[in-house]
């Protein structure tokens, strides 16, 4: 299983990303099946829509269900209070900001094997997060 970080989300969707083609690349390999994205993807997509475009709130479900439908991906449901206790277990040896351990320790509680994400901090710890979680992350 394969999780997804936002941001590869969104350079997927949008032609004029810098990172829109290394996106297809990472994803295109996948099924429709392994791929998944977090609740916690789901809520990044609407806060970055509503910050970065004046959109309705009925345009900004529009947009994030499109995002989802053209990714081809599935939302894992995740435990939050599990999210939190193992994102407080893992912070001081992973050393990443608040939503990028977020989305780390989520793709570890739904079971995923590949984490994808630009964050360069992410792709940084990649042999950290590898070693303590068995999560192996591709990106940059």
């Amino acid at each position: 299983m394969i999780y997804l970080d936002t941001n590869i989300l969104i350079a997927y969707i949008n032609p004029k990303d810098k990172l829109h083609n290394r996106a297809i690349t990472l994803i295109s390999g996948y099924q429709e099946n392994e791929i998944v994205i977090s609740q916690l993807v789901v809520l990044e997509l609407y806060s970055v829509y509503s910050r970065i475009m004046n959109l309705s709130d009925i345009e900004l479900e529009a947009l994030v269900s499109y995002t989802i439908k053209k990714c081809k991906v599935k939302i894992a449901t995740i435990n939050w209070d599990e999210l939190y206790s193992q994102s407080l277990s893992y912070a001081n040896k992973l050393k990443l900001k608040t939503l990028d351990l977020l989305h780390v320790v989520a793709a570890y509680l739904v079971g995923a094997k590949t984490l994808i994400s630009f964050d360069k901090d992410i792709n940084i710890k990649g042999s950290i997060i590898r070693d303590l979680l068995g999560l192996e992350v591709l990106g940059l």
